[in-house]
């Protein structure tokens, strides 16, 4: 684009001669949007990780591990 600061405007009669398009039946709903489930994020790990968990249920099973372990690391009722 050019840094020449004029603008040209169309002229109303080529305004005229371009026509009104209704693009309201052009919007549909996402056909695809029940098909997520209870998915809200998505996590791309390395596939060196992926190769050794091999399912994605694998890898979910071990991060919950690890939230577990940390809260029994935690120490409770320290004030």
């Amino acid at each position: 684009m050019s840094d020449d600061e004029s603008k040209v405007e169309p002229t109303t009669e080529s305004l005229a001669e371009i026509p009104e398009v209704d693009f309201s039946a052009g919007i549909r709903p996402n056909r695809y949007a029940d098909l997520r489930g209870e998915f809200e994020r998505a996590v791309f790990i390395d596939r060196e990780l992926w190769d050794h968990f091999g399912s994605e249920e694998r890898a979910l099973e071990a991060l919950r591990l690890l939230v577990e372990l940390e809260k029994r690391a935690q120490p409770t009722g320290v004030a």
